[in-house]
């Protein structure tokens, strides 16, 4: 047991740590540019990743194909669930889209690696990208009322994992320039993020407290039960399994905050889901980590 309190904090440890100089940052450091970090990341560093990390891995394309389709899967389940439940309550249908898209990126993918390795971020990835291409697309449309096809066909996260799906089935081996190009800009999107997620976090506060811990308990549980009941009904196992189970059940994406802001609504509620769920996070995350690591 111990030894197992040992693994899990080590994992978790350097995530919290960079996460720990956002929020310094927040109250010590100058002003932090979230928006031009967060264009950044999206438009530059996570493509680099993706493509890098789509070209490269020795994972079957097959394998990594059918975690984007279990994160499919997910979001479709989550959202139908949340959707029936917001409205059975009387609440605002589009919370489905917090209830939905969780932190995949500035915590998933630095956890899976931590945890599993090269491979564990692989799948992460795969994962990671079906959710960014879903909130850019249906989600942004949702908050912003509209519907913009031609922005996401332009996306540079579906371009880099195009092309890093083509590049890995044409057989040719990477060229050394440019691998060596994408892995560098790839680097920085894990410690930025953990950073940028530690300055949003702590500029956030929980209003509506009642509400906020009892939506927050919802997304949990909810997330929690269509993360294990799907990865035993896809026969998911070791590192895909685990993957999956992380990616599902990590709090609510700073990035829903984000998007409401820029389409100029009222962020109130999801961002004290978002503060309650990476709060409460603390606590379930080591205990998910340990089921997972001692299966």
């Amino acid at each position: 047991m111990i030894s197992l309190t040992i693994e899990v904090l080590s994992i978790l440890a350097p995530s919290a740590f960079l996460a720990l100089i956002g929020v310094v940052w927040f109250f010590r450091g100058p002003e932090y540019p979230v928006k031009f970090v967060t264009t950044l990341v999206v438009d530059v560093g996570m493509p680099a990743l993706m493509f890098y990390t789509l070209a490269t891995s020795q994972i079957a394309i097959l394998e990594l194909g059918r975690m984007a389709y279990a994160a499919l899967l997910v979001h479709i389940a989550v959202v139908s669930l949340a959707i029936i439940a917001l409205k059975i309550a009387g609440k605002d249908w589009r919370l489905c889209v917090a209830m939905s898209v969780g932190n995949t990126g500035n915590l998933g993918l630095p956890i899976c690696l931590f945890a599993f390795g090269d491979e564990g971020l692989a799948y992460a990835m795969a994962y990671f990208s079906v959710q960014v291409l879903l909130l850019f697309s249906l989600g942004d449309s949702v908050y912003a009322g509209r519907a913009n096809i031609a922005k996401t066909l332009r996306s540079p996260v579906l371009i880099s994992v195009l092309f890093g799906v083509v590049f890995r089935l044409s057989g040719f081996e990477l060229p050394e320039v440019i691998a060596d190009t994408t892995k560098l800009l790839g680097q920085l999107v894990i410690p930025i993020m953990l950073i940028t997620l530690g300055v949003s976090l702590a500029g956030m506060q929980a209003k509506h407290l009642p509400s906020a811990l009892l939506w927050s308990s919802f997304r949990i549980v909810l997330t929690m039960s269509v993360a294990f009941l799907l990865a035993d009904f896809l026969g998911f196992t070791g590192v895909a399994r685990g993957v999956l189970i992380i990616e599902t059940v990590v709090p609510v994406a700073v990035f829903n905050f984000l998007l409401l802001v820029r389409h100029d609504r009222d962020p109130t509620e999801v961002s004290s889901l978002i503060l309650v769920t990476h709060l409460a996070a603390i606590i379930y995350l080591p205990i998910v980590l340990a089921i997972l690591l001692h299966q």
